[in-house]
């Protein structure tokens, strides 16, 4: 089987498991109803806003069940994937979510610049924004699928999740400091190398806040972060011995 041959078989596997996915479906319905919600309630700028903050958790959600799963199912056992072909599978699974993620938020987000073009106020900056919540939810693929190796049904997204919730509550107790985490989002400038540790360490947990800012120290650090995941996945998956019963 020839390697073109291979992720063609990765492609269409890939999409098809995310396609029967109920937990995602449920997910991309609640997220495209709460958009519509803001937009109606609110308006069309917040919901832009929105979806630019919000879209990269796509990502995430596709990275459910992305390795360990597969790995103890059995599937991998198929002679689809012999001679060690699971190997190069697993790792262009990251490349086909991005994919789906990718272009589902591109149709999204073309349907609104479009409005916001027509209407007369849509903000260039969100093209910018937009980039760098790709770069985000790339970063969340890739350490979510990490996790996939150690948590099974779902359990590598919620972890992010309550780990990031956690971090909120945070956030809202160190408001009434007069140093906390609030200040770091509010502020013009990080004032000292301490506060731009502590802005790394929060997008390390919550990267959805490098849309905001936009600071490029911290998307190069993002990035290569997001490449570190990638590089443990290989290992990871070079690890991976499937043995038939």
């Amino acid at each position: 089987m020839s390697a073109r041959d291979c992720r063609q078989i990765t492609f269409l596997i890939t999409l098809k498991k995310a396609a029967a996915s109920r937990n995602l479906a449920v997910l991309l319905t609640v997220f495209l109803g709460l958009l519509g919600y803001i937009w109606i309630k609110d308006s069309y700028i917040t919901c832009l806003r929105f979806f630019l903050f919000l879209f990269p958790y796509v990502f995430l959600f596709l990275s459910q069940d992305m390795f360990r799963d597969e790995v103890d199912s059995g599937a991998l056992e198929n002679v689809l994937f012999l001679y060690g072909r699971f190997r190069s599978y697993l790792l262009t699974k990251n490349f086909v979510l991005a994919s789906i993620a990718l272009a589902g938020s591109t149709a999204l987000f073309l349907l609104l610049t479009i409005y916001g073009i027509s209407a007369g106020f849509f903000p260039v900056i969100s093209l910018v924004q937009f980039g760098f919540g790709i770069l985000v939810g790339m970063y969340y693929l890739l350490a979510g699928g990490l996790l996939s190796f150690f948590f099974k049904g779902g359990s590598n997204v919620l972890l992010i999740i309550l780990a990031q919730v956690f971090l909120v509550i945070g956030l809202f107790l160190s408001a009434t400091q007069r140093t906390g985490f609030i200040d770091l989002l509010t502020a013009d400038a990080l004032p000292d190398t301490a506060a731009k540790f502590q802005f790394f360490l929060l997008a390390v947990v919550l990267p959805n806040v490098i849309i905001v800012r936009r600071l490029a120290a911290f998307i190069l650090g993002l990035a290569a972060l997001a490449a570190l995941w990638f590089g443990l996945q290989r290992l990871k998956v070079k690890s991976v011995e499937i043995f038939r019963k």
